[in-house]
């Protein structure tokens, strides 16, 4: 499974647990934002990609990017580039 897959899995089944919804119901092409989450929720989401990755986020990331695919490639192409322990701003 490639870096950007995992991070994808990891994001799709968290975001569904917290919404209570089914993992297939998340979509890769939308943002955050269009499911009803917030700035608070991506700090969260993000000290806990942190935690699952080993990886530093700017929580902003997940408010600029236009989608959940934006994201996700962005921080599969700097942790592959860096390893993990990387600082992602």
């Amino acid at each position: 499974m490639t870096t950007e897959e995992r991070l994808w899995e990891w994001v799709r089944t968290h975001l569904a647990h917290v919404l209570g919804v089914p993992p297939e119901s998340i979509a890769y092409q939308r943002a955050l934002s269009s499911y009803g989450l917030d700035s608070v929720d991506a700090v969260l989401m993000a000290g806990e990609l942190e935690e699952a990755f080993g990886i530093e986020i700017d929580p902003a990331r997940f408010i600029d990017c236009d989608s959940f695919e934006d994201i996700v490639k962005t921080l599969a192409a700097d942790i592959d580039k860096s390893g993990p322990h990387v600082a992602i701003s």
